[in-house]
């Protein structure tokens, strides 16, 4: 991870992991630690002698009272002088591994970008498709089809239809999961300011893992849908709504189309298709889908009730069209000012 070794050494590596499927794990919550570690900076003015006159105090009775005082350390130290140069050799190593802990796996060399209103679809190197939702960012290294593992970071929602390769697994990471497969298609939600990630499988077999529990993986079979709910973040943004006193809830369900004028549609997939799908959603659910689709920024007056539910499908309508169309389904009132709305 310090990019330290040498080609002989890294070829070694791989093929000890190549021997101990299990180790992949292992490397996963190794970059985990390296991504997430303390950003805390060691001082570079740390001297040798400091180190050596806090042992003399915390170990003073170990030492010879009949040698004379200014022989007594330097005897010692050069009983020990082996010992001790592990030691530092292994403090000086901490110290240069912290600073290289500031550098994530993350540091990726292509960011693509998809404001709010626009979606995207891309090709990655490796051949892999990708859709990308508005209000979204997929990060990736270019060289990403020569390497062993295909890592992209996510943060928004994106439809990926994974270029198989075998032996090459692709990994999609954001803040909250990690997704691993070779070759599928499957949707990932993870919004920042959202409290739930989600994850959705179409074809194929992806697995799953939270970066918190990374000892816990998660298997999804095709039309499954996993959902992560992060409570302590609810908390700290003044929210409420969970059941239970956990900080995190895990939750594996089949998808069920929704249907609307004797049509399927799949609501967690259909952005993709420029389709925004949505079932039994109040104001509070749709109003981040709202203003990330039409790229506005929406005010729910308190005088809205909170059993207002709404379904329906919007297209090619702008945002004064959609609220017109949900007008017929519950009575409210709105007002647009540039790309501010008022909802009362």
């Amino acid at each position: 991870m310090a990019n330290e070794a040498t080609s002989r050494e890294l070829e070694e590596l791989d093929e000890l992991m190549a021997i101990y499927p299990d180790s992949l794990y292992y490397d996963e919550v190794l970059k985990e630690l390296w991504a997430n570690s303390p950003k805390e900076r060691f001082s570079d003015q740390v001297r040798l002698h400091q180190l050596f006159e806090k042992h003399k105090l915390k170990f003073a009775e170990e030492f010879d009272a009949n040698v004379q005082e200014e022989e007594a350390p330097v005897g010692w130290f050069k009983k020990y002088a082996g010992v001790f140069a592990i030691a530092c050799s292994l403090f000086l190593i901490c110290i240069a591994a912290l600073f290289q802990l500031n550098k994530k796996d993350t540091d990726f060399d292509t960011e693509i970008v998809s404001g709010k209103g626009i979606r995207k679809k891309i090709k990655l190197p490796d051949g892999t498709l990708v859709w990308l939702n508005a209000e979204s960012k997929l990060s990736y290294d270019n060289d990403l089809n020569q390497k062993e593992k295909r890592l992209v970071y996510l943060i928004g929602e994106a439809f990926f239809d994974v270029a198989h390769q075998k032996n090459r697994p692709f990994i999609v990471r954001t803040n909250q999961i990690s997704v691993k497969v070779l070759g599928t298609a499957f949707n990932v939600k993870a919004y920042d300011k959202d409290p739930v990630s989600e994850a959705t499988l179409l074809r194929g077999s992806i697995e799953l893992s939270v970066n918190s529990m990374t000892q816990q993986k998660i298997l999804l079979k095709p039309s499954e849908k996993f959902a992560f709910r992060n409570h302590k973040k609810e908390r700290s943004e003044g929210k409420s709504g969970f059941q239970n006193g956990d900080d995190v809830t895990l939750k594996i369900e089949n998808i069920a189309p929704v249907r609307i004028a004797g049509q399927d549609y799949i609501e967690e997939t259909s952005w993709k298709d420029d389709l925004l799908v949505f079932k039994n959603e109040s104001f509070e659910d749709l109003k981040p889908k709202l203003e990330r689709w039409f790229n506005v920024r929406i005010e729910i007056g308190g005088s809205i009730p909170k059993s207002y539910r709404f379904t329906g499908i919007f297209k090619n309508e702008n945002i004064t069209e959609a609220l017109t169309a949900m007008q017929l389904i519950k009575p409210f009132h709105f007002k647009l000012k540039a790309d501010d709305i008022i909802i009362y």
